[in-house]
């Protein structure tokens, strides 16, 4: 056997002197009697926290963990007292720790059996459960039943994963029938617990572990990228139709064939999506059908709770990006929901709907469409320019600057348009509205409301809907680009995000779904964007409107 490491023996000799054991452990001792170079020391002592903190330079002394870290001689070391463990009852922590000085009561709290593997003073190697025999033939296999233990901690199924492939060990079968069954847990855990052990992945061998986790299925379960570092979270989408679409087919917003899933948005690089709830108005009955909608909504982030949550300010936003979590701001499409009530607007706002779009196409309680329906169907070319708001329209935007919620006026009428400009008091958005100087249906905006948009402090979202978009159906996503440069032109960057209106479209060419948008990043990068204005397209402009409107 080689020379124990100097970091341990010099350690090892404080902790005699002060009347207690050290032992190497873990990935030190495997590493070690790998051969391979040792970079982090992990040691486990009979002393606890407290009594290391009294002769070690301990930076950690909440000891909540049991463990300290402390930098000794240029070395970062962890050290853990030795323990028991009770039951486990939230897939992550035991109920109970019991501090302990013997090993034999530590051991069997320990993963896999190559990682409990025990080296003394003297050099000596302590086994309770084969772990040499498992290093040296290669196997990663679970100390206990795998099936409980990874009920107790599934997280264990990845870091069994991360050793297979950096180890280029094999899975012991019972372990991997394990691994399959029980792969659902995952979804119980803090999802930035998960990313840290993906980003250990893609420091060792990479290629081998997303071998691996689509072996098992973990794709199934977790949104598993090749590029683990796609985690930065930093796309916002001001509108959806998404929420709405899946309640009528019955499917899960974790994965699915639509514009839309959870999944897709991770590979998107998003933070926030914008879920509207939409109902026909010409249906009627339009509260008591976004209630079950809401029902819905509100299902979806329980089961996918690890990974997105409803946000409804922007501190909770930051809460959830600091956990690697989507953010998911509800909204409304069709102002007629309220049914004519304020305190139906003050229901929703309690509902956590933070910004609504004040009509669809048919004129409602608030105010009129910007369409006209002939004989001929949709009229898409003819603006509204003389029906705005009614009475209780302009008490409604008087009430969300009160409440706190985005005023949305895509789909509104000119007239309407001007009308909320005039009586807000907060910055407004047209949350899926383009260019009409580019492209002239009445859904976009004209110059002179995106320049008031700009006065009011507001963005607009660009819509992906090819109708909206251009006349040409070869290559849109140039054509929406042209469409944000020539906003950029007239009003500047800042009034210019994204509204994709995603399953609520035919989508364009490039941009079949929510996973394409570096496309469009791309695409703007050759047009000559810089990287800061792309992301204010991106989300900071948008930002800075939820951060100033929605700020109770």
């Amino acid at each position: 056997m080689s020379e124990l490491p100097k970091v341990y023996k010099r350690l090892n000799n404080l902790f005699v002197e002060n009347g207690y054991s050290l032992y190497m452990v873990g990935g030190t001792t495997r590493d070690f009697l790998l051969g391979k170079e040792i970079f982090d020391f992990d040691f486990v002592t009979s002393a606890t926290p407290e009594q290391m903190a009294s002769f070690l330079d301990v930076k950690d002394k909440s000891f909540n963990s049991g463990s300290v870290t402390l930098s000794f001689e240029g070395n970062k070391v962890d050290i853990t007292t030795l323990r028991e463990e009770g039951k486990y009852e939230d897939y992550r922590h035991p109920s109970v720790v019991n501090y302990v000085s013997d090993i034999r009561k530590d051991y069997p709290r320990r993963d896999f059996t190559i990682n409990a593997l025990y080296i003394n003073e003297d050099g000596t190697i302590i086994d309770f459960v084969n772990g040499q025999r498992d290093l040296k033939e290669k196997v990663i296999r679970m100390i206990g039943n795998p099936f409980l233990r990874l009920e107790e901690d599934p997280l264990r199924i990845l870091r069994a994963i991360r050793f297979a492939s950096s180890l280029s060990f094999i899975v012991e079968e019972e372990l991997k029938k394990a691994i399959f069954e029980k792969r659902f847990l995952l979804q119980k855990i803090n999802f930035c617990k998960c990313i840290n052990e993906l980003e250990k992945m893609k420091k060792d061998n990479y290629k081998q572990s997303l071998t691996l986790l689509k072996e098992f299925h973990i794709d199934d379960v977790l949104p598993i990228e090749e590029n683990f570092s796609s985690y930065r979270n930093n796309v916002i989408d001001m509108h959806c139709d998404t929420i709405t679409l899946l309640e009528s087919k019955n499917k899960p917003l974790l994965k699915n064939d639509c514009h839309i899933d959870i999944f897709k948005l991770f590979k998107g690089q998003y933070s926030l999506q914008c879920f509207a709830i939409f109902h026909n108005l010409s249906k009627g009955h339009l509260l008591d059908r976004f209630k079950d909608s809401y029902k819905y909504f509100l299902s979806q982030m329980e089961m996918n709770k690890n990974l997105i949550s409803q946000i409804t300010s922007y501190q909770e936003f930051l809460n959830n990006k600091s956990q690697h979590k989507l953010s998911a701001l509800l909204t409304v499409e069709e102002g007629g929901i309220i049914e004519g009530s304020l305190s139906n607007l003050e229901y929703l706002y309690q509902c956590g709907v933070r910004m609504m779009t004040l009509t669809w196409n048919f004129p409602n309680e608030i105010g009129y469409p910007n369409i006209f329906y002939n004989e001929g169907g949709a009229d898409l070319y003819t603006p509204n320019t003389k029906d705005g708001l009614t009475p209780f329209g302009i008490s409604v935007v008087k009430k969300m600057n009160e409440l706190g919620m985005i005023i949305d006026v895509s789909h509104l009428s000119d007239a309407g348009f001007y009308d909320v400009i005039k009586y807000s008091k907060a910055p407004i958005v047209a949350s899926h509205s383009n260019a009409r100087s580019v492209q002239g249906v009445v859904r976009n905006l004209t110059d002179d409301m995106i320049l008031k948009l700009k006065e009011n402090g507001g963005v607009m979202g660009i819509n992906y809907c090819p109708i909206f978009v251009s006349s040409s159906q070869e290559d849109q996503i140039e054509d929406i680009v042209s469409h944000i440069v020539y906003i950029k032109n007239l009003a500047g960057i800042d009034v210019i995000s994204l509204g994709s209106d995603f399953d609520g479209i035919g989508t364009p060419k490039g941009m079949e779904n929510a996973s394409c948008i570096n496309k469009l990043k791309e695409a703007l990068l050759k047009r000559g964007f810089a990287l800061k204005e792309i992301k204010k397209i991106f989300y900071e402009n948008f930002l800075r409107v939820f951060k100033n409107v929605c700020r109770k």
